[in-house]
């Protein structure tokens, strides 16, 4: 299964994954309510506890992202991270997070299957 989380305001964030016709392939999607620093964190630790129920635990969980602080949600919540040369942040600062860093979305989903076993 997958669900999207991101920092971006929920309220664009819905109807651009509508747009996109991939609405359909995530369990939930959740963007960011609330001010702007909120913590990512904070912020997966809600997305979890709203997919409870779904067989999904943070145990089981691999997420992809493009921050380092990515990564450290993740391991926050007890999950695994794989993060994606593709954002802002250098592969060099990525790789300081000591989690697979991969240079495609393609590549990142390999990746999160082999982390899932």
């Amino acid at each position: 299964t997958q669900s999207l989380l991101s920092l971006a305001p929920h309220d664009k964030l819905v109807p651009l994954v509508r747009t996109h016709g991939i609405d359909q392939h995530f369990l939930r999607v959740d963007g960011r309510v609330g001010p702007s620093h909120t913590s990512k964190a904070g912020h997966l630790v809600r997305h979890l506890a709203a997919l409870d129920g779904t067989g999904v635990t943070a145990d089981r969980t691999v997420l992809i992202g493009d921050a380092v602080d990515d990564a450290l949600a993740a391991a926050h919540v007890g999950a695994r991270a794989v993060l994606y040369t593709g954002g802002s942040h250098s592969r060099s600062s990525l790789e300081s997070a000591g989690v697979p860093v991969v240079d495609s979305l393609a590549e990142a989903v390999r990746t999160a299957r082999e982390l899932a076993g």
